[in-house]
């Protein structure tokens, strides 16, 4: 299995991933990744192979880091023996050069895709975002398999021509004695979070646009804004000239071993994403009986079907963010629906399941 480079929010599921694919073989798994991955680099699980990677501040200097980053990848492909599939996760899609390295090589490769790097890059206009849709095709037609979280992503993300090549598999796992309801609902404080990347994609920025509106609405409500991103500093300051500071939280990066009682102090969490695969923080939050609102996208309407398991947010301006957070803070059967998402993610998010998947799409490669 190799990524590009992690940043912290993917060691989680990468963690899930490689403990699928353990089941699956008696050897260790070839892992290449680096950044926060190196945090596998004495995992029994794995024969590791680290590769770093360094930002660029503009477009060509990302372009030539981008390119330098493939050929060391590449590399750590051709020193890896025995590996007869490479799975391409975090990142994948643009590793053009790794997998036409792979398929020379004679190796099956199954892109799974957790996210969309050119979906991801539009909201902010990024001025590499022809380069990573050309990319992305190329990949799309160099791999044997692709594996989506949701039939729903095959439109969302412009993936109809590669249909044939498609299956729906997740890494997914939840440990349901950590994620748990600790404090009941109705005994939490009036908090409205977010929780994940600090980034334009997220539809952060919007949600924060929406804070005055809903303090305006609610003289009781409060906000928790976890994690970091780009958008950290203009967050801060526009909360702070809103006059806002005493009534929002920032909590910065969240340990995920301290995200159960984060959760549990939560009435409601916020996910007003223009692009998800299947956000695990929607699932962590379900299993704490924390109700989600959230975009219909990606995967999310798999999960969050409106009024039952959970919250449609129909738009995601911060008008339409704001009366839809105050609408469903006032509805009498919140209790309930959290404790309908609850159970529903316990019978869906299974690690037989997962397994069986990933099983599949493998066993479905042939020699």
């Amino acid at each position: 299995m190799l990524t590009f480079p992690i940043e912290r929010s993917g060691v989680r599921p990468l963690s899930n991933l490689l403990g699928i694919l353990s089941g699956l073989t008696r050897e260790r798994v070839a892992l290449v990744t680096g950044n926060a991955g190196r945090v596998f680099e004495n995992d029994k699980r794995v024969r590791f192979s680290g590769v770093d990677h360094a930002a660029g501040s503009n477009a060509v200097s990302r372009i030539l880091h981008n390119v330098v980053t493939q050929i060391r990848v590449t590399r750590r492909i051709a020193e890896q023996n025995g590996t007869d599939t490479w799975i391409f996760f975090f990142g994948g899609e643009v590793l053009v050069l790794p997998m036409a390295a792979a398929r020379l090589l004679g190796k099956k490769v199954v892109m799974a895709l957790p996210g969309h790097t050119a979906t991801m890059m539009a909201p902010a206009g990024d001025r590499l975002l022809l380069p990573a849709r050309i990319l992305t095709g190329m990949t799309c037609r160099l791999c044997d398999r692709i594996l989506l979280y949701s039939p729903a992503l095959v439109e969302h993300w412009g993936l109809e021509c590669y249909r044939e090549k498609i299956a729906i598999a997740h890494e997914h796992l939840l440990d349901f004695e950590a994620f748990r309801v600790e404090v009941p609902l109705n005994e939490r404080p009036v908090t409205v979070g977010y929780i994940g990347r600090l980034a334009e994609e997220k539809g952060v920025w919007n949600f924060v646009r929406a804070l005055p509106r809903i303090a305006a609405g609610r003289w009781d409500v409060h906000v928790l804004i976890g994690g970091d991103g780009p958008l950290l500093p203009e967050i801060r300051e526009f909360v702070r000239d809103s006059g806002l500071s005493d009534r929002v939280t920032f909590a910065g990066w969240i340990p995920h071993e301290d995200l159960p009682c984060r959760l549990n102090g939560l009435r409601l969490l916020v996910l007003p994403s223009y692009t998800e695969g299947l956000p695990n923080i929607m699932l962590e939050a379900m299993a704490c009986g924390t109700p989600v609102l959230a975009t219909p996208v990606g995967a999310v309407p798999d999960f969050v079907r409106d009024g039952e398991t959970g919250f449609i947010l129909a738009s995601n301006t911060p008008e339409g963010i704001a009366a839809s957070v105050l609408a469903v803070l006032d509805r009498p059967d919140l209790g309930s629906v959290a404790l309908a998402a609850r159970e529903y993610v316990r019978e869906e998010i299974t690690c037989e399941r997962a397994t069986a998947q990933f099983a599949a799409v493998i066993d479905g490669l042939g020699g």
